[in-house]
């Protein structure tokens, strides 16, 4: 059972504890568990893919792979961000610096240092040189009086102008307890508010978003499951909604009448992008509202804020099972209108190398910086539009007007074409009008396709092109030798920029051969 997805053991509990009878539309009654994970995967378009799992029991010696090409001696001018000793990864990388003067950064990890999933932030206040280390207020379940949340993952952050910092995620149970014939899956979207810059956050978590989803024997309830929030918070001068701090994130319907959530309505056994947003951090926030409008199978999302204080959120929609469409949604100060024509248009088939087993949805995922009134959103594929198809995947940047939604798509990797190489998790993020920078992992210098190294590529031209590309880590490194089996590398890498035009990337690394810890370096080239 632990190897089921929430969404999927979520339908597998509606079933049974619903009593729903066998037919073309529901699931039949299972013989095995295998009848049970087979019919489910078959039948859910919208999978949900939470990522949180229980770490084995593992001692160092039994993580270790094969030494790394390059000598673990070497000299770093990378920096540690995470200040803990223990072996235990870190993966998936939230990152945002403060709107005033850039020295303000921190970073955000989904950090498995107590063998559940839980969310940690850094600090640092002078560009990256030296790092904090601290836990995020986790949440608590009000269907358990109140007991706390098991897991917390998905990181998100934001800062604001006068000196706040928000941080995102997702906390939930993962409870089966099958002796006492009871299912606690129950999920929450909240945020920590932070102060002095992200220094320190309060102790009290604030609540986005509730859904309960438990069952036993002489009840069930379960209609929504939450995922993949993330932050942003408008921080234009002269904005009329300056401070605001818009939460958004995924929800899946699970049940076979619509689901009603704040605002919004999501169609059964659908999906869809939903919003909430506060005046400022520390203020309550609002209901929530439907982002991706008439779409019905949507995953992935991210908002920028253009030149006027306008909201855009970018998403992809899973409807057609095959092609991945990208979207844009404007806030019109009361709700969500999503544009009807796609950004970008892409076929995702896989990576190339047989080496990389981990999970690779995110990297589809819109990965978002904006300037002005362009928005730049990178992502990787195999294909784009009626393009050619290469084995291994590729980093494309749309570049978008989001007053009129036009968008072009530019190849951002400038390796050969179908060379057999990988590059995912890419992140998007500009200082000028012309100057755009994208982070991602790529394999290209190992022949083996096994190490892999944090490129960042830089362009000058407003995206078209990204002549100087980099790896920016000093040691390349396996990925698959931090977490068990190869299971996960996190869904997202943040790139960021500040208003120095100083790029900074943190990454999840593995160059001790061992563990997954996460790494940072300054970019101003």
């Amino acid at each position: 059972m632990t190897t089921l997805a929430r969404a999927e053991v979520v339908m597998l509990l509606a079933t049974l504890f619903n009593g729903q009878q066998a037919n073309a539309q529901q699931m039949p009654v299972p013989k095995s568990i295998n009848d049970l994970v087979t019919w489910v995967r078959s039948h859910n378009k919208a999978p949900f893919d939470r990522d949180s799992a229980q770490m084995p029991t593992r001692t160092l010696a039994s993580l270790k792979a094969t030494p790394l090409a390059a000598s673990a001696a070497a000299k770093f001018k990378n920096v540690k961000v995470n200040q803990d000793r223990n072996p235990w990864p870190k993966a998936e990388v939230g990152s945002a610096v403060d709107p005033i003067t850039g020295k303000n950064y921190v970073v955000m990890t989904n950090d498995f240092r107590e063998n559940w999933d839980h969310e940690f932030y850094h600090v640092s206040t002078n560009g990256g040189k030296a790092w904090t280390d601290d836990s995020m207020v986790g949440g608590f379940d009000p269907y358990t009086g109140g007991a706390p949340l098991t897991f917390q993952s998905d990181p998100g952050v934001a800062l604001d102008s006068v000196g706040h910092s928000v941080l995102s995620a997702i906390t939930g149970n993962n409870i089966f307890d099958f002796t006492n014939v009871y299912e606690n899956l129950d999920s929450e979207i909240e945020v920590a508010v932070g102060y002095g810059n992200g220094i320190y956050t309060s102790l009290l978590p604030t609540v986005v978003d509730f859904q309960p989803c438990n069952f036993s024997v002489l009840a069930s309830t379960c209609a929504i499951q939450l995922d993949k929030p993330l932050v942003t918070i408008d921080n234009v001068p002269g904005s009329p909604n300056n401070g605001t701090v818009y939460v958004y994130y995924t929800a899946f319907c699970v049940q076979f009448t619509p689901c009603f959530d704040g605002n919004a309505t999501i169609p059964p056994f659908s999906s869809a992008i939903l919003e909430s947003h506060a005046a400022g951090a520390g203020l309550p926030f609002g209901p929530p509202n439907l982002v991706s409008g008439q779409f019905t199978q949507e995953q992935f999302s991210d908002i920028v804020v253009d030149s006027h204080g306008v909201a855009h959120a970018f998403f992809d929609d899973f409807s057609t099972g095959v092609n991945i469409s990208m979207y844009m949604s404007t806030f019109n100060g009361s709700s969500w209108v999503a544009n009807l024509t796609p950004i970008a248009t892409f076929v995702p088939i896989g990576v190339a190398s047989p080496n990389w087993v981990f999970r690779i949805s995110g990297t589809i995922a819109p990965g978002c910086g904006i300037h002005g009134d362009t928005a730049y959103c990178a992502f990787s594929s195999n294909q784009v539009g009626n393009g050619p198809t290469e084995s291994g995947m590729s980093v494309y940047l749309a570049t978008v007007n989001t007053g009129t939604g036009a968008s072009t798509i530019a190849r951002v990797n400038n390796d050969p074409f179908n060379d057999g190489k990988d590059h995912i998790f890419p992140w998007a993020t500009a200082i000028d009008d012309h100057t755009v920078y994208v982070g991602w992992y790529d394999d290209r210098n190992d022949p083996f396709n096994t190490l892999a190294q944090y490129f960042v590529g830089k362009s000058t031209d407003g995206g078209k092109t990204f002549p100087k590309q980099l790896a920016v880590n000093d040691v390349p490194f396996n990925p698959c030798v931090g977490f068990p089996g190869c299971g996960f590398f996190g869904d997202y890498t943040q790139l960021v920029s500040g208003p120095d035009e100083l790029v900074h990337a943190a990454w999840s690394d593995t160059r001790d051969g061992a563990s997954m810890q996460v790494w940072s370096q300054t970019i101003s080239w």
